[in-house]
Protein backbone atom coordinates (compact mmCIF):
# COMPACT_ATOMS: atom_id res chain seq x y z
CA UNK A 1 0.00 0.00 0.00
CA UNK A 2 2.92 2.22 0.77
CA UNK A 3 4.06 1.93 -2.83
CA UNK A 4 1.45 2.70 -4.52
CA UNK A 5 0.59 6.00 -2.45
CA UNK A 6 4.22 6.66 -3.38
CA UNK A 7 4.10 6.10 -7.02
CA UNK A 8 0.54 8.25 -6.88
CA UNK A 9 2.04 11.41 -5.26
CA UNK A 10 5.32 10.66 -7.68
CA UNK A 11 3.27 10.39 -10.85
CA UNK A 12 1.16 13.09 -10.24
CA UNK A 13 3.61 15.51 -9.13
CA UNK A 14 5.93 14.17 -12.20
CA UNK A 15 3.11 15.12 -14.67
CA UNK A 16 2.01 18.52 -13.15
CA UNK A 17 6.03 19.43 -12.99
CA UNK A 18 6.09 18.67 -17.27
CA UNK A 19 2.54 20.80 -17.96
CA UNK A 20 4.35 23.61 -15.47
CA UNK A 21 7.40 23.80 -17.44
CA UNK A 22 5.93 24.23 -20.72
CA UNK A 23 3.48 27.12 -19.55
CA UNK A 24 5.95 28.74 -17.73
CA UNK A 25 7.98 28.51 -21.41
CA UNK A 26 4.82 29.58 -23.16
CA UNK A 27 4.24 33.04 -20.97
CA UNK A 28 1.80 31.75 -18.85
CA UNK A 29 1.19 33.74 -15.23
CA UNK A 30 2.51 31.89 -12.58
CA UNK A 31 0.28 31.86 -9.64
CA UNK A 32 -3.11 31.09 -11.99
CA UNK A 33 -0.57 28.12 -13.03
CA UNK A 34 1.02 26.66 -9.78
CA UNK A 35 -2.61 27.30 -8.13
CA UNK A 36 -4.41 25.07 -10.93
CA UNK A 37 -1.87 22.43 -10.94
CA UNK A 38 -1.73 22.19 -6.98
CA UNK A 39 -5.67 21.46 -7.19
CA UNK A 40 -4.99 19.10 -10.31
CA UNK A 41 -2.90 17.06 -8.52
CA UNK A 42 -4.96 16.48 -5.17
CA UNK A 43 -7.95 15.93 -7.98
CA UNK A 44 -6.22 13.56 -9.73
CA UNK A 45 -4.89 11.36 -6.38
CA UNK A 46 -8.57 11.27 -5.24
CA UNK A 47 -10.30 10.46 -8.70
CA UNK A 48 -7.77 7.89 -9.68
CA UNK A 49 -7.90 6.31 -5.76
CA UNK A 50 -12.25 5.79 -6.05
CA UNK A 51 -11.31 4.85 -9.17
CA UNK A 52 -9.04 2.69 -8.15
CA UNK A 53 -11.95 1.10 -5.83
CA UNK A 54 -14.08 0.68 -8.74
CA UNK A 55 -11.75 -1.65 -10.57
CA UNK A 56 -11.29 -3.78 -7.60
CA UNK A 57 -15.16 -4.22 -7.00
CA UNK A 58 -15.59 -4.71 -11.48
CA UNK A 59 -12.33 -7.27 -11.34
CA UNK A 60 -13.97 -9.44 -8.20
CA UNK A 61 -17.52 -9.63 -10.17
CA UNK A 62 -15.90 -10.10 -13.41
CA UNK A 63 -12.90 -12.12 -12.71
CA UNK A 64 -11.13 -11.10 -15.78
CA UNK A 65 -9.41 -7.81 -17.30
CA UNK A 66 -11.03 -8.52 -21.13
CA UNK A 67 -14.49 -7.42 -20.57
CA UNK A 68 -13.64 -4.23 -18.14
CA UNK A 69 -11.77 -2.41 -21.20
CA UNK A 70 -14.94 -0.71 -21.78
CA UNK A 71 -15.57 0.38 -18.03
CA UNK A 72 -12.26 1.33 -17.98
CA UNK A 73 -11.98 3.48 -20.76
CA UNK A 74 -15.62 5.58 -19.90
CA UNK A 75 -13.42 5.72 -16.38
CA UNK A 76 -10.34 7.82 -18.19
CA UNK A 77 -13.22 10.07 -19.93
CA UNK A 78 -14.39 11.15 -16.81
CA UNK A 79 -11.41 11.40 -14.79
CA UNK A 80 -9.83 13.45 -17.96
CA UNK A 81 -13.28 15.73 -18.70
CA UNK A 82 -13.34 16.54 -15.03
CA UNK A 83 -9.17 16.95 -14.90
CA UNK A 84 -9.94 19.32 -17.51
CA UNK A 85 -12.63 21.24 -16.23
CA UNK A 86 -10.83 22.02 -12.86
CA UNK A 87 -7.41 23.24 -14.89
CA UNK A 88 -9.96 25.57 -16.87
CA UNK A 89 -11.94 26.82 -14.48
CA UNK A 90 -9.00 27.49 -11.77
CA UNK A 91 -7.40 29.41 -14.63
CA UNK A 92 -10.49 31.29 -15.62
CA UNK A 93 -11.21 32.35 -11.75
CA UNK A 94 -7.51 33.74 -11.66
CA UNK A 95 -6.87 35.02 -14.39
CA UNK A 96 -9.67 35.50 -16.49
CA UNK A 97 -8.81 35.43 -20.48
CA UNK A 98 -10.84 32.85 -22.71
CA UNK A 99 -9.83 29.14 -24.06
CA UNK A 100 -9.99 28.20 -27.43
CA UNK A 101 -11.91 25.30 -28.76
CA UNK A 102 -8.60 23.48 -29.74
CA UNK A 103 -6.45 24.65 -26.22
CA UNK A 104 -9.38 22.79 -24.27
CA UNK A 105 -9.00 19.85 -26.34
CA UNK A 106 -4.97 19.91 -26.60
CA UNK A 107 -5.66 20.52 -22.78
CA UNK A 108 -8.25 17.44 -22.60
CA UNK A 109 -6.75 14.96 -25.00
CA UNK A 110 -3.44 15.58 -22.30
CA UNK A 111 -5.16 14.99 -19.43
CA UNK A 112 -7.03 11.84 -21.08
CA UNK A 113 -3.62 10.19 -21.57
CA UNK A 114 -1.81 10.83 -18.54
CA UNK A 115 -5.47 8.85 -16.97
CA UNK A 116 -4.77 6.26 -19.29
CA UNK A 117 -1.50 5.40 -18.49
CA UNK A 118 -2.33 5.67 -14.96
CA UNK A 119 -4.93 3.14 -15.63
CA UNK A 120 -3.23 0.75 -17.73
CA UNK A 121 0.14 0.59 -15.56
CA UNK A 122 -2.32 0.24 -12.08
CA UNK A 123 -4.37 -2.93 -14.29
CA UNK A 124 -1.22 -4.56 -15.36
CA UNK A 125 0.71 -4.37 -12.79
CA UNK A 126 -2.09 -5.53 -10.22
CA UNK A 127 -3.12 -8.59 -12.68
CA UNK A 128 0.34 -9.77 -12.73
CA UNK A 129 0.29 -9.47 -8.57
CA UNK A 130 -3.16 -10.90 -8.81
CA UNK A 131 -2.13 -14.43 -11.12
CA UNK A 132 0.86 -14.84 -8.49
CA UNK A 133 -1.54 -14.84 -5.47
CA UNK A 134 -3.74 -16.95 -7.05
CA UNK A 135 -1.01 -19.10 -8.15
CA UNK A 136 0.38 -19.57 -4.64
CA UNK A 137 -3.46 -20.08 -3.43
CA UNK A 138 -3.83 -22.55 -6.00
CA UNK A 139 -0.46 -24.30 -4.86
CA UNK A 140 -1.51 -24.31 -1.10
CA UNK A 141 -5.29 -25.82 -2.07
CA UNK A 142 -3.51 -28.49 -3.97
CA UNK A 143 -1.11 -29.61 -1.35
CA UNK A 144 -4.12 -29.76 1.23
CA UNK A 145 -6.12 -31.85 -1.42
CA UNK A 146 -2.78 -34.09 -1.71
CA UNK A 147 -2.09 -34.35 2.21
CA UNK A 148 -5.81 -34.83 3.07
CA UNK A 149 -6.05 -38.01 0.36
CA UNK A 150 -2.93 -38.76 1.70
CA UNK A 151 -3.87 -38.68 5.06
CA UNK A 152 -6.67 -41.15 3.85
CA UNK A 153 -4.82 -43.37 2.28
CA UNK A 154 -2.38 -43.84 4.74
CA UNK A 155 -5.07 -44.56 7.33
CA UNK A 156 -3.86 -47.45 9.67
CA UNK A 157 -7.13 -49.15 9.05
CA UNK A 158 -6.82 -48.75 5.48
CA UNK A 159 -3.38 -49.99 5.36
CA UNK A 160 -4.17 -52.99 7.81
CA UNK A 161 -7.25 -54.06 5.64
CA UNK A 162 -5.74 -53.96 2.39
CA UNK A 163 -2.23 -55.49 3.80
CA UNK A 164 -3.90 -58.18 6.24
CA UNK A 165 -6.61 -59.25 2.78
CA UNK A 166 -3.74 -59.19 0.05
CA UNK A 167 -1.75 -61.50 2.94
CA UNK A 168 -4.68 -63.93 2.76
CA UNK A 169 -4.95 -63.78 -0.92
CA UNK A 170 -1.14 -64.72 -1.36
CA UNK A 171 -2.08 -68.42 -0.23
CA UNK A 172 -5.46 -68.18 -1.85
CA UNK A 173 -4.84 -66.31 -5.10
CA UNK A 174 -1.58 -65.25 -5.72
CA UNK A 175 -1.68 -63.47 -8.95
CA UNK A 176 -4.67 -61.89 -7.03
CA UNK A 177 -2.76 -60.61 -4.28
CA UNK A 178 0.41 -59.21 -6.64
CA UNK A 179 -2.24 -57.29 -8.59
CA UNK A 180 -3.60 -56.07 -5.38
CA UNK A 181 0.33 -54.98 -4.06
CA UNK A 182 0.66 -52.91 -7.41
CA UNK A 183 -2.63 -51.01 -7.14
CA UNK A 184 -1.82 -50.41 -3.57
CA UNK A 185 1.76 -49.13 -4.69
CA UNK A 186 -0.16 -47.37 -7.49
CA UNK A 187 -2.81 -45.18 -5.16
CA UNK A 188 0.23 -44.34 -2.36
CA UNK A 189 3.16 -42.95 -5.47
CA UNK A 190 -0.18 -40.88 -7.16
CA UNK A 191 -0.29 -39.48 -3.55
CA UNK A 192 3.51 -39.01 -3.02
CA UNK A 193 4.10 -37.27 -6.09
CA UNK A 194 5.49 -33.94 -6.26
CA UNK A 195 5.43 -33.05 -9.40
CA UNK A 196 1.59 -31.93 -9.68
CA UNK A 197 0.32 -29.66 -12.06
CA UNK A 198 -2.80 -27.91 -12.24
CA UNK A 199 -5.15 -30.58 -14.56
CA UNK A 200 -4.93 -33.77 -15.81
CA UNK A 201 -6.22 -35.76 -18.15
CA UNK A 202 -9.45 -37.75 -16.59
CA UNK A 203 -8.15 -41.01 -17.98
CA UNK A 204 -5.20 -41.08 -16.03
CA UNK A 205 -6.77 -39.89 -12.56
CA UNK A 206 -9.77 -42.93 -13.60
CA UNK A 207 -6.76 -44.90 -13.44
CA UNK A 208 -6.19 -44.21 -10.18
CA UNK A 209 -9.53 -44.02 -8.95
CA UNK A 210 -9.81 -48.11 -10.26
CA UNK A 211 -6.90 -49.01 -8.10
CA UNK A 212 -8.75 -46.92 -5.12
CA UNK A 213 -11.88 -48.43 -5.66
CA UNK A 214 -10.13 -52.37 -6.23
CA UNK A 215 -8.54 -51.84 -3.41
CA UNK A 216 -11.54 -50.85 -1.16
CA UNK A 217 -13.45 -53.69 -2.71
CA UNK A 218 -11.10 -55.97 -0.74
CA UNK A 219 -12.14 -54.13 2.76
CA UNK A 220 -15.86 -53.95 2.11
CA UNK A 221 -16.10 -57.06 -0.10
CA UNK A 222 -19.32 -57.59 -1.32
CA UNK A 223 -20.96 -54.38 0.39
CA UNK A 224 -19.46 -52.13 -2.16
CA UNK A 225 -20.56 -52.13 -5.49
CA UNK A 226 -19.25 -49.60 -8.20
CA UNK A 227 -19.47 -48.67 -11.86
CA UNK A 228 -17.69 -46.53 -13.76
CA UNK A 229 -19.00 -44.64 -17.21
CA UNK A 230 -17.07 -41.91 -18.91
CA UNK A 231 -17.20 -40.96 -22.74
CA UNK A 232 -13.88 -41.11 -24.60
CA UNK A 233 -14.38 -37.51 -25.34
CA UNK A 234 -14.57 -36.63 -21.44
CA UNK A 235 -11.70 -39.04 -21.28
CA UNK A 236 -9.30 -36.64 -23.03
CA UNK A 237 -10.46 -34.00 -20.94
CA UNK A 238 -8.11 -32.19 -18.43
CA UNK A 239 -9.40 -31.83 -15.06
CA UNK A 240 -7.93 -31.02 -11.83
CA UNK A 241 -5.63 -33.52 -9.96
CA UNK A 242 -7.70 -36.02 -6.96
CA UNK A 243 -10.77 -33.77 -7.30
CA UNK A 244 -12.31 -36.75 -8.93
CA UNK A 245 -10.33 -39.00 -6.08
CA UNK A 246 -12.16 -36.76 -2.90
CA UNK A 247 -15.52 -36.93 -4.27
CA UNK A 248 -15.01 -41.16 -4.44
CA UNK A 249 -13.46 -40.82 -1.16
CA UNK A 250 -16.17 -39.02 0.36
CA UNK A 251 -18.97 -41.44 -1.34
CA UNK A 252 -17.52 -44.29 -0.01
CA UNK A 253 -16.48 -43.28 3.98
CA UNK A 254 -19.91 -41.42 4.29
CA UNK A 255 -22.24 -42.91 2.12
CA UNK A 256 -21.47 -47.16 1.08
CA UNK A 257 -19.49 -47.51 4.49
CA UNK A 258 -22.28 -45.54 6.56
CA UNK A 259 -25.37 -48.15 4.90
CA UNK A 260 -26.15 -50.99 6.93
CA UNK A 261 -26.12 -53.59 3.32
CA UNK A 262 -23.45 -51.39 1.77
CA UNK A 263 -24.15 -49.73 -1.32
CA UNK A 264 -23.83 -48.51 -4.70
CA UNK A 265 -21.46 -45.90 -6.40
CA UNK A 266 -21.88 -44.76 -9.73
CA UNK A 267 -19.12 -41.92 -11.43
CA UNK A 268 -20.16 -40.46 -14.68
CA UNK A 269 -18.12 -38.20 -17.05
CA UNK A 270 -19.39 -36.58 -20.46
CA UNK A 271 -19.22 -33.56 -22.32
CA UNK A 272 -21.91 -30.95 -22.17
CA UNK A 273 -22.33 -27.89 -23.80
CA UNK A 274 -18.64 -26.91 -23.57
CA UNK A 275 -18.11 -28.75 -20.12
CA UNK A 276 -16.96 -31.84 -18.50
CA UNK A 277 -19.65 -33.07 -16.44
CA UNK A 278 -18.61 -35.05 -13.64
CA UNK A 279 -21.18 -37.28 -11.35
CA UNK A 280 -20.47 -39.71 -8.58
CA UNK A 281 -23.23 -40.80 -6.60
CA UNK A 282 -23.54 -42.95 -4.02
CA UNK A 283 -26.05 -44.64 -1.64
CA UNK A 284 -26.67 -42.32 1.53
CA UNK A 285 -28.55 -39.81 2.82
CA UNK A 286 -27.23 -36.02 3.68
CA UNK A 287 -29.77 -35.61 6.82
CA UNK A 288 -28.20 -37.23 9.55
CA UNK A 289 -24.98 -37.90 8.19
CA UNK A 290 -21.51 -36.86 9.12
CA UNK A 291 -21.13 -35.03 6.07
CA UNK A 292 -23.83 -32.97 6.61
CA UNK A 293 -21.70 -31.21 9.40
CA UNK A 294 -18.33 -31.59 7.98
CA UNK A 295 -17.37 -30.84 4.45
CA UNK A 296 -13.60 -30.37 4.21
CA UNK A 297 -12.35 -31.92 1.63
CA UNK A 298 -15.65 -30.91 -0.49
CA UNK A 299 -15.02 -27.44 0.16
CA UNK A 300 -11.39 -27.90 -1.12
CA UNK A 301 -12.84 -29.12 -3.76
CA UNK A 302 -14.68 -25.87 -4.34
CA UNK A 303 -11.90 -23.79 -3.38
CA UNK A 304 -9.57 -25.36 -6.49
CA UNK A 305 -12.40 -25.08 -9.12
CA UNK A 306 -12.96 -21.51 -7.77
CA UNK A 307 -8.80 -20.90 -8.13
CA UNK A 308 -8.63 -22.44 -11.81
CA UNK A 309 -12.05 -21.58 -13.78
CA UNK A 310 -13.76 -18.80 -11.16
CA UNK A 311 -17.28 -18.82 -11.74
CA UNK A 312 -17.37 -20.91 -14.77
CA UNK A 313 -16.94 -23.99 -12.59
CA UNK A 314 -18.97 -25.66 -9.90
CA UNK A 315 -19.53 -28.69 -7.49
CA UNK A 316 -23.24 -29.70 -6.31
CA UNK A 317 -23.91 -31.97 -3.21
CA UNK A 318 -27.48 -33.11 -3.17
CA UNK A 319 -29.63 -36.19 -2.17
CA UNK A 320 -32.67 -37.24 -2.75
CA UNK A 321 -35.14 -41.10 -2.67
CA UNK A 322 -31.86 -42.60 -0.82
CA UNK A 323 -29.20 -41.37 -3.11
CA UNK A 324 -26.52 -38.89 -2.77
CA UNK A 325 -25.06 -37.14 -6.10
CA UNK A 326 -21.96 -34.50 -6.29
CA UNK A 327 -22.20 -32.87 -9.67
CA UNK A 328 -18.75 -30.84 -10.94
CA UNK A 329 -18.81 -29.04 -14.40
CA UNK A 330 -15.87 -27.80 -15.62
CA UNK A 331 -15.04 -26.15 -18.94
CA UNK A 332 -13.32 -28.58 -21.24
CA UNK A 333 -10.13 -27.95 -22.22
Amino acid sequence: MQRYWTFQVLGWLAYSAVGITINLIGGVQPLPLLCGHALLILASIGLTHRFRGLIRRRRQTSGETGPMWPFLAAGVAVISLVQTSLVIGTNLLLAGGRWSVIAIVALWWGMFLASGVWTILYVRFTERRGYAVREVQLQLALKEAELRALEAQLNPHFLFNCLNSIRALVALDPPRAQDMMTRLSNVLRNSLRHDRQHAVQLALELEVITDYLALEAIRFEERLRSQIVVDSEAARCLVPPMLLQTLVENAIKHGVSQATGGGQLTIRACLQNGFVRLVVTNTGSLIGSPRSQSQLGLANARERLSLLYGDSASLILDDGDGVVKATVLIPAS
